[in-house]
């Protein structure tokens, strides 16, 4: 069953491939705005979720029992008081990089760090294992660098299509669009340093392949990951 992790620069082209290669693969797809939309449903949706154990679930509901589930036994509820998906929790999980809660030099502070990541790996982990997935961001590629038939794909592009694609995307303009990419990209490599001690979030060695967007077609691109996690779950990629 594949399970692919996309990442990538701000504008590089993940958050746009992702739906599309999740569809080609009969996969679910499950981004920052998905875990938006669960964080939101997950109270409403619990008991409803207990009550329908004899039907067959929904993708979606399947996703949100796997977050339920998860946040039900990780530290990050208790430390809350949230039953379910506490706030803090929410906000790393589900916000872009630059919005994440800044370090702060306390002890309290390391050991929310610790919590928070915790349920993150916990959550990919847990995804990853469920399998026929794609996830987008929130350094899946690295959280699942040891999980042999996880496919991990880097997307990279030039300044240009970068500011265009966010533009379109965020339906911002140019000023905007150049301001909002290099404050992510900022935030995104505080992200990976802070998190899991990476320099470099881009570095090839923590994917199987990168693709250029800008000199690759959406349509070729989508191709290359469809056919590259072919290949992975059949152990013909080395």
């Amino acid at each position: 069953m594949p399970i692919v992790s996309l990442s990538g620069l701000t504008g590089g082209g993940a958050r746009k491939l992702g739906p599309t290669i999740a569809e080609r693969l009969g996969s679910d797809y499950v981004d920052r705005l998905i875990l938006t939309r669960a964080a939101r449903k997950i109270g409403a949706t619990v008991e409803a979720l207990h009550d329908r154990e004899e039907r067959i679930l929904t993708h979606g509901e399947r996703f949100l029992r796997v977050v339920q589930n998860v946040l039900e036994r990780s530290a990050v509820t208790s430390a809350s008081g949230d039953p379910y998906f506490g706030s803090s929790a929410v906000s790393l999980l589900t916000e872009e990089f630059e919005e994440l809660p800044q370090p702060r030099i306390t002890q309290g502070h390391e050991l929310d760090d610790s919590l928070y990541i915790t349920a993150l790996t916990d959550i990919i982990h847990t995804l990853a294992k469920t399998g026929n997935v794609v996830i987008v961001g929130r350094g899946s590629p690295y959280i699942l660098k040891d999980v042999p038939t996880a496919l991990r794909v880097g997307t990279i592009a030039e300044w240009d299509d970068r500011v265009e694609r966010v533009m379109e995307i965020d339906q911002l303009t140019k000023k905007d669009a150049e301001r909002t990419i290099k404050a992510r990209d900022n935030a995104r490599g505080d992200y990976y340093k802070r998190y899991f001690n990476i320099d470099d979030p881009d570095a090839p060695s923590l994917y199987h392949l990168v693709i250029n967007t800008s000199t690759t077609s959406n349509q070729y691109a989508i191709e290359l990951v469809v056919q590259a996690s072919i290949a992975l779950e059949a152990g013909r990629l080395n």
